[in-house]
């Protein structure tokens, strides 16, 4: 049995972990082909536009077409499109090194018998961790000092600093409560905040053990002093946050986005924090990446702006491939298993007889 992994040849740091985890899958051919679309200076524009527009459009990666005999399929950011996905001859098992599913046709592979896990939960720490550093950053205007001091100033006047809050006892809403929602309610219990959630996949019984509370949308931009974006995009929620949810907003609140830009409309955004009409946002993803130069947003004076950085620490580069090749191992043993995105498979004839041979193959 043969598990080909495909790594983006400019992410050379990718690499050693995914090899490393992959080689631990037990009675396994482990075989790597670098990936890259030369066509791009930057491999972070071809990335933005598999997330944007899906992998139809970009080319099968050249291992695919070398290594057709491989069953098991492994990849971070490269596009498994419909086409690409024919290309194998037995493919039963892919493991998407990551939490997004933009760069996989999950309905083409589940209608051919095809299991999808990914790495949902991956980086829910990272991010997590830097959603409340975003808060703090913005709230107490920490950049914004930094900036003043190295640029041979000492400003002590921000446009906040009137309403300059402490963390406790203000309420903090959550739109969206998947893993990382759940572990930024966890960490925020310790700032003795009060707790607003607004996802409307899950029910109040899910949300009561962080003591929150489930509420909808407007009252969520309504009530909350700090908004945080926590959802995963998806063609049915472009812009759903716009300016009818920023008019809700207190004058005193602040917006916090670690999640998709697409969910938000950032003109909109942009309208309410130059009129000032709420305190300050901390962003780090954007519509357009890299940042233009010329953006409109980098002339605020109330906003914090990242380099979409949140989930890039060197344990959620860890904890990637190690979650998925254990994912892996457990879908073909039978065992429940986070990210596993298409478990309908499991009724599908093709894949229910070659899980059987794979499981006496690899003794599980």
């Amino acid at each position: 049995m043969k598990l080909l992994c495909i790594i983006e040849k400019r992410i050379p740091a990718l690499q050693e972990p995914i090899m490393r985890f992959a080689r631990q899958f037990e009675g396994v051919e482990v075989v790597e082909s670098l990936w890259d679309d030369p066509r791009e200076p930057d491999i972070t524009t071809v990335f933005r536009r598999i997330e944007q527009h899906g992998p139809a459009g970009e080319p099968i990666p050249q291992g695919f077409k070398d290594h057709r005999d491989a069953e098991l399929l492994a990849g971070s950011f490269c596009p498994f499109s419909a086409q690409g996905l024919d290309v194998f001859e037995n493919l039963r098992v892919i493991g998407v090194i990551r939490a997004g599913l933009e760069n996989i046709d999950v309905k083409a592979a589940t209608q051919r018998g095809i299991a999808v896990v990914n790495a949902t939960g991956r980086n829910a720490d990272a991010v997590s961790d830097f959603a409340i550093g975003m808060m703090l950053a913005e709230a107490r205007n920490i950049a914004r000092a930094h900036h003043s001091i190295v640029s041979g100033g000492w400003q002590v006047d921000f446009p906040s600093s009137a309403s300059t809050p402490d963390m406790r006892g203000k309420t903090i809403g959550l739109f969206g409560f998947g893993v990382i929602g759940k572990t930024l309610a966890e960490k925020l219990s310790g700032f003795h905040i009060n707790l607003l959630v607004f996802d409307p996949f899950i029910r109040e019984d899910v949300v009561a053990p962080y003591g929150g509370k489930l509420v909808d949308k407007t009252t969520l931009f309504r009530e909350s002093d700090f908004i945080s974006v926590h959802a995963r995009l998806t063609s049915e929620n472009q812009h759903i946050i716009g300016k009818a949810e920023f008019d809700l907003m207190k004058p005193t609140a602040y917006f916090i986005n670690t999640a998709r830009a697409g969910l938000v409309d950032y003109g909109a955004l942009y309208d309410i924090l130059a009129a000032h009409r709420i305190a300050g946002a901390a962003l780090d993803v954007f519509d357009n990446e890299p940042l233009p130069t010329s953006d409109r947003f980098r002339k605020l004076d109330n906003v914090t702006l990242t380099t979409h950085r949140a989930g890039a620490t060197l344990d959620a580069a860890n904890n990637s491939p190690r979650l998925i090749f254990e994912r892996m191992r457990k879908v073909i043993a039978g065992q429940a298993t986070d990210g596993f995105v298409n478990p309908q498979v499991l009724e599908d004839a093709r894949f229910q007889n070659w899980r059987e041979t794979a499981q006496r193959k690899l003794n599980l």
